[in-house]
């Protein structure tokens, strides 16, 4: 879907990868998607609130707002105005005369009041990704209908909340960084003033500043607030909230970010996990902190152009986000292990129903796609993920040259630009640009990514031929991460690839291991074993007797399509 507006740059993707997902989003995803929103009463909560609306108690999440609003972004940026108009239509159904956006809260006669605990209630951060909804409806179309509610919304956020007034933030982070994109698109400075006070003060209370603020606790959280730095830095070039910023990054790529992109070491809230604590089998990584990662490290690169953050934008785009959707385009990972030893199911007969994360334990392994998820925020993240990816395939620089950052198949217009790359990107082939059309003293230039030895960007060569070899590699990571001490995994390009049980049936996935020095195709080395040792037992020699195993790989973010089965990413190298 390309951006209308006539000063826009637009990237009509056309690749086999890209270009066939978000046809699937538009065509089964986003319909899918509001079909389970319906299941669950989602929009009811909204229709009940209509004269002659259905006089039925709310059904879902105090929350679940926020997921009609996650949609509805998606829908205006994937280009399908006739599921998402009637939705628009029940909007002003929620909103209060001060601007006050909700459904649960001062929602009528026996709602629950409005702010009574901000800490839990999300209330802002369902109006700020309202606010994100109404700003890509606006840029599509052009019309103010949501925009105009949103500047309502963020106007009462801005006189209730603040210094003198009530001085409590919201315990998501999602508003600050929704006002100060508001405000740069309004020009109105009252909203990123808002959203600074708002970091600011949600830092303080937690004797903390943007100055000492790390990755750290729920992993969605911390990066939206760390997008909200970064949307604070843009507008204001603050070199404090700058340099923030790039301290966040570099604790992402540095020191918790897995081979995949993903983040978001442990089930126990969610969280981050300390530096270089990544383990397989127990990742959580949830789906909506790889959407939440990406936009940051986009966010990332506007402010300072470290070829480093399209090199992660790269990496998730491929990897992390991709793997959460299922290849039918209708059933999602919520969290992605990155290791499955087995595929029985567990069983605790003393567990309770409010334990939330480990009922969730039981109910996802053996991992698996699910239709749906009672806390439904990762289908409709990763629904405007899809819808956006468009966006960071290319941009202008100051001096009006195309740079393109992601080599897929595709037709680039705007800024006086009119060309069209031919590619089968990520996979092996000639990457050819045809300029048909550029202002004049512009050029093109196209990312070499960080993995192929890039720094930058360079200038076609002749014939506008790009050359970036693609082939499978071994990589390794840090000594410091947990469990891959001396062990490999293997990349295409930037595509991540993983072994699923299926492939080798019979043979236990903790049996491989890999000479990374070996000929193509006799890489993995099977562990001869004698007969099952204790589960403890003295240490042999030294050495092990391998031979050599026939063992098919497939890209990570394509597992978990044909069933259950087990899975490795990481392999300890033959010595």
């Amino acid at each position: 879907m390309e951006r209308p507006t006539a000063d826009s740059l637009t990237c009509d993707v056309q690749d086999e990868f890209w270009g066939r997902r978000k046809a699937q989003l538009r065509d089964v995803t986003l319909p899918a998607v509001l079909d389970r929103l319906e299941e669950t009463g989602s929009l009811d909560a909204f229709r009940r609130l209509r004269p002659g609306g259905p006089p039925t108690e709310r059904r879902g999440w105090w929350f679940s707002d926020s997921d009609v609003y996650k949609w509805m972004e998606a829908a205006a940026w994937g280009g399908r105005p006739d599921l998402l108009d009637p939705v628009i239509d029940l909007i002003d159904a929620a909103v209060h005369p001060d601007g006050y956006l909700h459904t649960f809260y001062d929602a009528g006669p026996g709602s629950q009041p409005r702010y009574r605990d901000l800490r839990t209630s999300h209330e802002w951060y369902c109006g700020g990704h309202f606010t994100e909804a109404a700003l890509a409806h606006h840029a599509v179309t052009g019309e103010t209908v949501l925009l105009d509610t949103a500047v309502r919304w963020a106007d009462h956020l801005c006189t209730t909340f603040g210094p003198g007034r009530i001085e409590q933030t919201d315990g998501h982070p999602e508003a600050e960084l929704a006002l100060a994109r508001l405000g740069r698109h309004t020009g109105d400075e009252r909203y990123i003033d808002q959203a600074k006070w708002i970091v600011e003060h949600q830092l303080a209370r937690s004797g903390l500043s943007i100055d000492s603020f790390e990755l750290a606790g729920h992993a969605v959280r911390a990066l939206y607030l760390a997008s909200g730095i970064a949307e604070i830095a843009r507008a204001t070039q603050d070199p404090r909230w700058l340099e923030a910023t790039a301290r966040l990054f570099d604790s992402l790529v540095g020191e918790h970010s897995y081979p995949t992109g993903a983040i978001g070491s442990r089930w126990l809230d969610e969280s981050v996990g300390k530096p270089f604590e990544l383990p397989d089998a127990m990742s959580y990584t949830e789906s909506c902190a790889a959407v939440a990662s990406l936009r940051f490290c986009q966010q990332v690169w506007d402010l300072t152009q470290d070829p480093r953050a399209l090199d992660q934008i790269e990496l998730l785009a491929y990897n992390a986000v991709p793997c959460g959707v299922g290849s039918h385009g209708e059933s999602w990972f919520y969290s992605q292990p990155h290791a499955v030893a087995e595929v029985a199911g567990e069983t605790n007969p003393w567990l309770q129903p409010f334990e939330y994360h480990q009922s969730n334990l039981l109910e996802w392994f053996p991992a698996r796609r699910h239709r749906w998820f009672d806390v439904a925020c990762c289908p409709t993240n990763l629904a405007r993920m899809f819808a956006t990816v468009d966006h960071h395939v290319a941009d202008t620089d100051a001096s009006g040259n195309l740079r393109i950052h992601l080599p897929l198949a595709s037709t680039i217009r705007g800024h006086g630009w009119d060309v069209t790359v031919e590619s089968p990107y990520p996979e092996p082939g000639v990457i050819r640009v045809h300029v048909r059309q550029a202002p004049a003293g512009g050029t093109v230039v196209v990312r070499v990514p960080g993995w192929s030895g890039g720094t930058g960007h360079v200038p076609l060569g002749p014939d506008g031929v790009v050359g970036i070899d693609i082939a499978d590699e071994w990589w390794e990571s840090d000594r410091r991460v947990e469990g891959a001490n001396d062990t490999l995994y293997l990349r295409r390009g930037p595509v991540v690839h993983c072994v699923e049980g299926l492939d080798v049936d019979g043979v236990d996935l903790s049996d491989l291991a890999v000479d990374p020095l070996a000929p193509t195709g006799a890489q993995f080395r099977r562990v001869v074993r004698d007969g099952p040792p204790s589960l403890h037992h003295r240490a042999g020699p030294g050495t092990r007797d391998f031979e050599t195993a026939r063992v098919p790989t497939l890209p990570y973010h394509a597992w978990a399509n044909r069933g259950l089965s087990t899975m490795r990413i990481r392999f300890p190298r033959v010595r």
